[in-house]
C-alpha cells in the first residue's frame, strides 16, 4: 500500500505539472518549462517531465517539486493537491480527506482529522470525526502565522490610519484605526518573544514592528 501511495502522489503532480503547462494556462512546451527550471538554479530535463507527466517517474524529490511549482508560478502545495478544493485524496495510506482539508495540514493551518468509533445510547456504534492537534512543543509553523497575520493587520491598520489623517476623517474612525494598529502591534510584538523563547531562529531579533 504504501508504495502505490506514494507512486499516486507522484502521478498527481505529474497530471497537474501537464495540466499547468497545457495549452489553456501557460501553453508552455515541456523544453519551455525545462529551460525555466533551469534559470531557477536547479535543473529538471525535457525527459523528465516527459515521464513526470506521462506517468512513468515514479518519485519526486523534494527539490524537483520546489523548482517546478516556481516555474509554473503555484504554490508547491498545489502540485500535490490538484483537486483543490473538495476533491478527494489519499492524504496518508488508506485515510481520505477532501483536498482542502489536506492543504490546511500540510500548510500547517490545522491538524487532520482522525476518525472515531464511538458508542451511542442505543448501543450502536457510529463513526464520528476529531480534529488533531499539533505537537506545540516542536510546532514552529502556528507561532509562524500568527506573528505574520498580527504583522499584516498592524500595517494595515497604519495605511489606513494614515489615509484616515489626511482626509480629516472623524474621531471615531481614526480611534478604532489606532485601536487596531496598536492591538495588532502588541500581537506581533508577543508573538515574536514567544518564538524567541522556544528557540526558533528570529534572525538579529527585529520583531518587524
Amino acid at each position: 500500500m504504501t508504495q502505490r501511495w506514494s507512486e499516486e502522489i507522484v502521478e498527481r503532480v505529474g497530471r497537474e505539472v501537464r495540466r499547468l503547462r497545457g495549452k489553456d494556462h501557460a501553453k508552455m512546451s515541456a523544453a519551455g518549462l525545462a529551460d525555466r527550471t533551469a534559470a531557477l538554479g536547479h535543473p529538471v530535463s525535457r525527459s523528465v517531465i516527459a515521464d513526470l507527466e506521462i506517468g512513468r517517474k515514479k518519485s519526486l524529490d523534494v527539490a524537483e517539486l520546489l523548482v517546478l511549482a516556481q516555474a509554473l508560478q503555484v504554490a508547491p502545495v498545489q502540485l500535490v493537491y490538484p483537486d483543490l478544493p473538495k476533491g478527494d485524496v489519499e492524504v496518508l495510506p488508506g485515510r481520505y480527506v477532501e483536498s482542502h482539508e489536506a492543504l490546511q495540514w500540510f500548510s500547517g493551518v490545522s491538524a487532520l482529522l482522525s476518525p472515531l468509533q464511538e458508542s451511542t445510547d442505543s448501543e450502536r456504534s457510529v463513526q464520528i470525526e476529531v480534529r488533531e492537534v499539533f505537537a506545540s512543543q516542536r510546532d514552529r509553523v502556528s507561532p509562524t502565522r500568527e506573528w505574520l497575520l498580527a504583522l499584516r493587520a498592524m500595517r494595515s491598520a497604519q495605511s489606513q490610519l494614515r489615509r484616515a489623517v489626511a482626509r480629516c476623517a472623524g474621531t471615531d474612525e481614526v480611534e478604532t484605526l489606532q485601536y487596531v494598529y496598536l492591538t495588532s502591534k502588541e500581537q506581533a510584538e508577543r508573538a515574536f518573544e514567544e518564538m524567541v523563547a522556544a528557540g526558533m531562529p528570529a534572525g538579529d531579533g527585529d520583531s518587524g514592528v
